[in-house]
């Protein structure tokens, strides 16, 4: 029985990587406003019924692949947060680009685009709650690095390391959502546009990584 019941799950966690992969691949090719459950679920060789058991909406397939999407990020950022870096705004850009690298692997500006959308809109809903804590790992991911640099004596002891990291985090979030927001800006640019954030950033608090106040 025991061995039935596993076989049913890993059949289950099969066609449900399988819709979301056709799916993935459909919202690319002809945009998320063009396509319907029906279509993903008739390419899938499932029932419609099937799709919303598994996500519940549309929009749910939308966030499942986000949420698929930040499990192979987060494992990059790991690597990212135990790295030698030589400056909190050398972890910084290495962390931004770790992103919008990643983000362009796996969607394209415009499924982002709705992805952003949908988590504004539905931000009381599941969706938008959903999407909130998962940008709360990734700022978790963010304090990680910080708290490197600050072990290894490149952050000043008595910073908000937290609140750095969510004001990093932000930050960094602003400038991928200009990214997305508009196909002729490549990526190097985007690198370039977030490095001359951070480096006017560190000059206005007086080189903040070593002092021991910011007034």
């Amino acid at each position: 029985m025991m061995e039935k019941k596993g076989l049913r799950e890993r059949q289950k966690e099969t066609r449900r990587m399988r819709i979301l992969e056709i799916s993935r691949k459909k919202f690319q090719e002809a945009g998320y406003s063009n396509i319907t459950i029906e279509d993903i679920a008739a390419e899938s060789e499932v029932s419609a019924v099937t799709v919303y058991k598994y996500f519940g909406s549309k929009a749910g397939l939308l966030l499942a692949l986000v949420g698929e999407s930040d499990l192979i990020l987060i494992a990059e950022l790991d690597e990212c947060v135990k790295s030698q870096h030589k400056s909190l705004v050398d972890g910084v850009l290495d962390f931004g680009r770790i992103m919008r690298r990643h983000a362009m692997t796996y969607l394209q500006k415009a499924t982002w685009r709705e992805v952003v959308s949908a988590s504004i809109s539905e931000g009381s809903r599941e969706f938008g709650k959903t999407y909130s804590e998962l940008d709360g790992v990734l700022i978790s991911k963010m304090h990680a690095m910080i708290v490197n640099l600050q072990t290894r004596e490149l952050v000043a002891k008595n910073i908000d390391v937290l609140a750095l990291a969510d004001c990093m985090f932000s930050l960094q979030n602003i400038r991928f959502f200009q990214f997305i927001a508009d196909d002729s800006v490549e990526m190097e640019a985007a690198d370039e546009k977030f490095r001359l954030d951070l480096e006017v950033l560190q000059l206005a608090f007086g080189h903040w990584e070593l002092t021991e106040s910011i007034s």
